[in-house]
Parts: structure tokens; sequence; C-alpha cells
């Protein structure tokens, strides 16, 4: 029950501070990840 409210992973995020910028940089990097996996996805679905 405690996963699934994502209080961990919460609890984990905020132990230390982050400075914004650290905070940005992750999230840009997290979404070219999901942009890139999308693109990658797509070309192996094309190839059938």
């Amino acid at each position: 029950m405690v996963e699934k409210e994502g209080i961990i992973r919460e609890y984990k995020r905020r132990e230390y501070f982050e400075k914004p910028s650290t905070i940005k940089n992750r999230k840009k990097k997290a979404l070219v990840r999901k942009q890139l996996k999308k693109i990658r996805k797509a070309q192996s679905q094309n190839r059938y």
C-alpha cells in the first residue's frame, strides 16, 4: 500500500536538497530519453 502511494519514492526524492537547475536538467534528460524511446519503438514497428 505504501509503494502504491509513492511515499517511499517521495521520501527519497526529498531526502537531500536539490538545486532547481539540477531538477530542470534531470527532467530534461528524462524527456529526451522518453522521446528517443518513442522514436525507436516507432521505427521497430515500421520494419515489419
